[in-house]
């Protein structure tokens, strides 16, 4: 265990270092100057998050008013209930299919191939993971503790009562901390039991998530009003958010802390006695990936972690026996289909979403001014969703160099499925826009179509263009610069701009057709970059 204090302890410091290297203090350094300057760092930090929350809490003081006008307190528990819910089951259901405990390449040969105490390794690896999960619950708590406390204390809050005012946070914060800390560890004991000795317990996440569910809907009744409950169900749940309310309120407090904590020792006890026979070695295979797409994201290589999180999502699924789709660059669009099917989620929506909401919100612009810029924000994101596929298929040039397909039919059909969402989702939101605020379409509805076309054209020769063969080999492909963004912007304005300083039927046909010319323009220049990286 003395070695894996050490290993565990130099990750920390390594994680510690990361971030205080935001603010360019250096670990290394053992100057007087540059402890003086940490103690700075604390004190500036301390004193601005304090600053913040008050300037957030008269916000928060009338939501819990707007919440429940009776009784403010209910609604802060209420709140921060909520998150904690929303968060336990999100933590159990992920917990019941992967392992919570997160082993680099280097500790699995390092630790996981060791005899090693399992309890010992668990308990040693809880501590960082817990702390990055505990803050936002933390500045919650204490912002709705400021909240209460301005529904609370009468007269004019001033500096004189600023300590019975931080008490009130104070006293939040001691609240949720053990109540945190009893949620994540038994997210833990149910990852820890799904991988005891050389069983895994794959049937959890179809008990787990849906028991976690209930639990929190019936905490959740409990919290609000209890009134409809039965007696017993009603102290049950009373008892469980009684720390919770009480740290939230004025009196005393002794016992809920005490109380608060027995359950978090608790579920830790029950999480250590789970992991006796923890499987570190299948727990290391689970999770090697994902410490590697975590630490990308943090040092910026975000294309390389998004690009390692779809390989994670497609291995193991279910292959077609068939493909239906033709011969040639048809294969293609199929490919597309199949690989945006198996990797959907929620986070990659939301610049669909954005397409939409922006041509939603266009009938309502009243002059030509915000119109601009709204095409302009709307050529942006279209950019941006027409070389999402492209840049996946660059980066595996090994095959996608060599496919017997010509360069023309090859770069329509990478453009020809993101061109046709994006088309579509422009198009439902700005005809659901016009017939809900009853404006006329007037001449967009026509002119995005060659809109799209030569913003996603520019966008695709930017990342072509960019491209280096050599890099393209190791798998690296090239993002959409500013000025990619910049040529779209251009190719999508300057038919609009047309349409403006040329209204009528006449200034839409030339609009329509500087459009179109623009988008083969495009199309035209990007085939050319393509076939001077298949040349190198």
């Amino acid at each position: 265990m003395r070695a894996v204090h050490f290993v565990r302890s130099r990750q920390e410091v390594r994680e510690l270092a990361y971030w205080l290297a935001l603010v360019a203090y250096d670990l290394r350094d053992r100057s007087l100057n540059n402890r003086i300057y940490l103690l700075y760092i604390i004190a500036f930090f301390a004193v601005w998050i304090f600053i913040t929350l008050t300037f957030f809490a008269s916000g928060g003081a009338l939501l819990l008013r707007l919440l429940d006008p009776l009784d403010p307190l209910h609604a802060a528990v209420l709140i921060e209930l909520v998150f904690l819910s929303a968060w336990c089951v999100h933590g159990f259901w992920q917990a019941a299919r992967r392992s919570p405990v997160v082993f680099s390449e280097a500790d699995e040969a390092l630790i996981c191939q060791m005899p090693v105490e399992r309890r010992g390794v668990v308990l040693r690896w809880l501590l960082m993971p817990w702390l990055k999960s505990a803050v936002p619950f933390w500045l919650l708590a204490i912002l709705l503790s400021f909240s209460v406390a301005e529904n609370s204390i009468p007269g004019v809050m001033d500096t004189g009562r600023l300590l019975e005012y931080a008490g009130y946070g104070l006293r939040a914060w001691l609240a949720v901390l053990p109540l945190h800390l009893a949620f994540f560890a038994l997210q833990w004991a149910v990852g820890v039991w799904r991988l005891r000795k050389d069983a895994v317990r794959r049937w959890l996440v179809w008990l787990v998530a849906p028991a976690s569910l209930l639990l929190f809907a019936f905490l959740l009744a409990v919290s609000w009003s209890h009134s409809g409950l039965p007696a017993l169900w009603a102290g049950f749940g009373k008892a469980l958010l009684y720390p919770l309310r009480a740290g939230f309120a004025a009196g005393q407090f002794g016992g809920p802390l005490l109380a608060g904590w027995l359950t978090a020792l608790a579920a830790l006890a029950a999480m250590t006695a789970l992991s006796a026979g923890f499987n570190l070695s299948r727990a290391a295979q689970e999770t090697r990936v994902f410490e590697q797409i975590q630490s990308a994201y943090k040092y910026g290589f975000g294309s390389y972690a998004e690009q390692l999180r779809i390989q994670q999502r497609l291995v193991g699924r279910r292959r077609p026996s068939n493909l239906p789709a033709a011969a040639g660059a048809g294969i293609l669009l199929w490919k597309d289909v199949l690989q945006s099917q198996r990797t959907l989620r929620l986070g990659g929506l939301f610049l669909w979403a954005r397409v939409m909401l922006i041509m939603f919100v266009f009938p309502l612009l009243p002059d030509p001014g915000s119109r601009t810029l709204a095409v302009g924000f709307w050529a942006a994101q279209v950019a941006q969703a027409a070389v999402l596929r492209l840049r996946g298929d660059l980066a595996h040039w090994t095959l996608f160099g060599q496919l017997p397909i010509v360069r023309r039919k090859l770069l329509l059909a990478e453009l020809g499925l993101p061109y046709l969402l994006v088309l579509l989702v422009s198009l439902g939101g700005l005809i659901s826009g016009s017939l809900l605020f009853r404006k006329p379409l007037e001449g967009l509805l026509l002119l995005s179509v060659g809109m799209a076309a030569s913003a996603a054209g520019m966008a695709a020769f930017d990342v072509i263009r960019r491209a280096r063969s050599d890099l393209l080999m190791a798998g690296s492909a090239p993002d959409l610069s500013a000025a990619g963004v910049l040529l779209s912007l251009a190719a999508a304005g300057l038919p609009w701009l047309v349409y403006i300083l040329a209204p009528g039927l006449l200034g839409l046909v030339l609009a329509f057709l500087l459009s179109l010319g623009l988008g083969a323009l495009a199309f035209h220049l990007a085939v050319r970059a393509l076939g001077r990286i298949a040349a190198d």
